[in-house]
């Protein structure tokens, strides 16, 4: 996806109920494509069709004026900052609504661990997969939302197949696969991307680079170091690599520096509702399992 003002506007138009792409593309367009523009709710009186009809309902039109407040609040925002709002606000609305949906269905729970733990306490049982279950989840998302968050910051999308992004400077495409820490990658997964540069046949023009989100050099697994084609000069780690991206000494910083602003206003803390959601499941648990080692040992029946 282009991280356009265009789609800015569909996408946010899409989070109304009975909005799809059709109709916000369309309404994209009513506007110019415009964001200073979009800004007008009250103009979407006068998006009508043929017969004179307005295309929306009042509460339609109310809760793009809704959205339009939550996300584009701040007016000295370029198109790129008001993406990476949109980007990180939804993803932790996203992480908030999967947090709310667990059940302890959800939740897999391994025997053998518990035995091998000693877990004897169900809160302890709990919490352990509880926590398991939500950070895979949120890593899982945070993926997506940190690739549009680089695209956003001077990434485009490569035309190499096993890449993430490029990079033009000076004529130059640098290639980059992205990897969230500096501890990901298994042997089997440096391999793979060492065949993905050796496979390059333009390599004057075009430079793979392996990227890595967050961490240092001390940091990053003896996979990598040992086996990377090019190691170190082919990696870019932390804010080596949103520095180089957006093309800016102190970019890195200022992104976070943003994230913080970003949610300095949340009406709701993660922690607030991870803690919430804690306690709310034990209660669950208790009420169909009972309390204690007793309760543990009747749940794992159900895992083996």
């Amino acid at each position: 996806m282009e991280y356009s003002e265009e789609n800015l506007i569909a996408y946010l138009c899409k989070k109304v109920n009975k909005i799809g792409d059709t109709t916000a593309v369309a309404i994209a367009d009513f506007y110019d494509c415009s964001l200073k523009n979009f800004r007008d709710s009250k103009k979407l009186l006068q998006y009508k069709n043929s017969k004179g009809e307005s295309k929306l309902t009042m509460e339609q039109i109310i809760e793009i004026q809704t959205i339009i407040d939550e996300y584009l609040f701040d007016k000295s925002k370029s198109i790129n900052g008001f993406w990476i709002t949109v980007l990180i606000k939804d993803f932790v609305k996203n992480s908030i609504s999967e947090l709310k949906n667990t059940t302890l269905e959800n939740l897999l729970i391994n025997p053998f661990l518990v035995k091998a733990f000693g877990f004897d306490d169900h809160k302890e049982v709990v919490t352990f997969y509880f926590y398991q279950k939500i950070t895979r989840s949120i890593v899982t998302s945070w993926g997506f939302t940190v690739e549009g968050l680089l695209l956003c910051s001077g990434g485009e999308k490569p035309a190499l197949g096993g890449f993430d992004m490029k990079v033009k400077k000076k004529n130059i495409n640098y290639q980059l696969q992205i990897k969230s820490s500096p501890n990901t990658m298994s042997i089997e997964q440096v391999r793979q991307l060492n065949s993905h540069i050796q496979n390059i046949k333009d390599k004057i023009n075009n430079i793979p680079m392996l990227g890595m989100t967050y961490g240092t050099r001390e940091q990053i697994n003896s996979q990598i170091k040992t086996t990377l084609i090019g190691y170190p000069g082919s990696t870019l780690i932390g804010k080596e690599l949103w520095d180089f991206i957006a093309d800016e000494n102190g970019y890195c910083q200022k992104i976070l520096n943003w994230i913080d602003s970003i949610m300095k206003n949340e009406p709701t803390k993660f922690s607030d509702e991870l803690e919430l959601k804690k306690k709310l499941l034990v209660k669950d648990w208790e009420t169909k399992y009972g309390i204690g080692r007793q309760s543990i040992e009747k749940v794992l029946l159900n895992y083996l």
